[in-house]
C-alpha cells in the first residue's frame, strides 16, 4: 500500500496534535508515518536525532512512498535535498519564518546565498503549500516558485471554557505575543499599551520558547518598568492543557509581529470571540479580514482607552466564532488535507 511520510522538526507542541489530526480526523486511504526530530523515542513516531539519521531513513524509502515536510528551516537539509532524488516525491508546507528571513533589509552575502539555495530547493519539490494566501504570494515572489497552494493548519483540540466577562473588579488580562522569539516585537507592543499602566490590567507574556535569554530578560525588564507588578511572564514550558487554559483566561491578545506568526493563538481568540490585534501590514490581518473576521489593528492600539477596551472584551464576537468553524477548525480542514494527501502516493 502507498504511504505518506510526515517529517517534523523538534516541535512536539506541533507534531503531537498534528499526528492526532491526521490519524483521527483526516483518515486518508493511504497509510501514514510520522518522523520527528528527537533524541528520545516518541510513541507512534519514528525518531531521528540528526540529519544523517534523517537521510538514512529517506534513502531507505521505496519509490511508492511520498514525503511531506512540515516546516523546513534547516539549510543543511536543503543542501542534502537539492540533489537527492527523493525531493521529486516530496512536498513541503512553508512556515512564516522560512519566508520572511529573505525579506529583511541589509542581508549579508551569506544570507543572500542561503536565499538562492532555498529557492532552488523549493522549486524542485513536487508540491509546495503556504498557510495563507499572502504567504503563498510571497513564496512565489521570494522563492521563485510558480505554483504555491494554500492549505492552513487547523486549530486542534482547543476546548473553549465558559467564561465570565471581565469587569472593573478583575484585571483585564492582555496576552502579548506568542513566544520569546524577537519577531514578536514585544517592546513595540508593550509601548502601545503603556497608556493603560495605571488601570486594572495584567500583561501576560509567554516567553518560554524560541528566544535567547538576553532578549527574554530585556523584555521582562521593559515590561516591569512600564507596568510594575502587573506583569506575568511565563518562562517555563506549558503542557497543551495548561496553554489552552491560559488562552481561555486572557481577555484580549496583542501581536506586533510583522509577519504571519502565532496562528494557534490567533485562531483560539477568534473561536472564543475575543478581540485580536494584529499589525495591518501582515498577511494574517489581510487574509482574516477578507474572510470576514473582525480583527483590530495594533497600530491603533495606543488610541484605545481602557473603557473602550473593556467594552470590547465584554462583547463576544459570535461572527468570528462562526467563521472559525467554517474555515480553520479540524472539521473544516480535514477534508482538504485528506484530499491533498490522497493525491500524493504513486504506484511503485
Amino acid at each position: 500500500m502507498s504511504q505518506v511520510i510526515h517529517v517534523f522538526a523538534d516541535t512536539p507542541h506541533h507534531y503531537l496534535p498534528m499526528k492526532q489530526f491526521f490519524e483521527l480526523q483526516c483518515k486518508p486511504s493511504c497509510t501514514q508515518q510520522f518522523w520527528v526530530k528527537s533524541s528520545a523515542a516518541v510513541d507512534g513516531c519514528v525518531s531521528y536525532a540528526t540529519n544523517v539519521e534523517l537521510f538514512e531513513l529517506l534513502n531507505s524509502l521505496n519509490s511508492a512512498e511520498q514525503v511531506v515536510f512540515h516546516g523546513l528551516f534547516d539549510m543543511h537539509i536543503w543542501k542534502k535535498l537539492l540533489f537527492n532524488p527523493i525531493i521529486k516525491r516530496s512536498s513541503c508546507v512553508l512556515w512564516g519564518g522560512e519566508l520572511y528571513r529573505h525579506t529583511k533589509a541589509g542581508r549579508t552575502l551569506k544570507q543572500r546565498i542561503v536565499h538562492v539555495l532555498h529557492a532552488l530547493v523549493i522549486r524542485r519539490f513536487n508540491k509546495v503549500f503556504a498557510l495563507n494566501p499572502g504567504d503563498a504570494q510571497l513564496a512565489q515572489t521570494v522563492l521563485w516558485r510558480k505554483s504555491v497552494a494554500v492549505l492552513p493548519y487547523p486549530l486542534i483540540g482547543m476546548k473553549v471554557a465558559s467564561t465570565t466577562a471581565p469587569s472593573e473588579l478583575s484585571p483585564l488580562k492582555i496576552l502579548v505575543g506568542n513566544s520569546a522569539a524577537p519577531s514578536n516585537n514585544h517592546i513595540d507592543a508593550l509601548n502601545k499599551l503603556a497608556h493603560l499602566a495605571s488601570r486594572n490590567i495584567q500583561i501576560v507574556m509567554p516567553l518560554n520558547y524560541g528566544g535567547e535569554p538576553n532578549y527574554v530578560s530585556d523584555v521582562i525588564s521593559h515590561a516591569n518598568a512600564l507596568f510594575a507588578n502587573k506583569v506575568h511572564a511565563i518562562t517555563t514550558m506549558l503542557s497543551k492543557q495548561q496553554y489552552d487554559a491560559l488562552l481561555n483566561e486572557v481577555d484580549v491578545t496583542v501581536f506586533a509581529q510583522h509577519r504571519q506568526q502565532g496562528l494557534y493563538v490567533a485562531y483560539a481568540m477568534l473561536l472564543m470571540g475575543k478581540p485580536l490585534y494584529l499589525l495591518g501590514s501582515t498577511s494574517s490581518y489581510s487574509n482574516l479580514s477578507l474572510l470576514g473576521f473582525k480583527v483590530f489593528k495594533t497600530e491603533a492600539l495606543a488610541e484605545v482607552n481602557f473603557d473602550q477596551l473593556l467594552q470590547l472584551t465584554n462583547t463576544q464576537c459570535n461572527e468570528n466564532a462562526h467563521l472559525m468553524t467554517q474555515h480553520f477548525t479540524e472539521q473544516a480542514l480535514a477534508p482538504k488535507w485528506r484530499a491533498m494527501l490522497q493525491t500524493l502516493p504513486k504506484k511503485a
